[in-house]
């Protein structure tokens, strides 16, 4: 559990700029995956605190 609260942590950490060093095709898909990893770790986490 420590080492997806730990990811999901340097998933918030990652900025545009970050992101914008990247080739310009992948970022935008980049984003997304991210975005969505994000948020389903966050459900995931909290449910299983419950």
């Amino acid at each position: 559990m420590e080492r997806l609260t730990a990811l999901l942590n340097e998933i918030k950490q990652i900025t545009l700029t970050d992101i914008s060093t990247l080739p310009e095709d992948n970022q935008h898909s980049i984003v997304e995956h991210l975005e969505q990893l994000q948020d389903e770790l966050n459900t995931a986490l909290e449910n299983s605190i419950q």
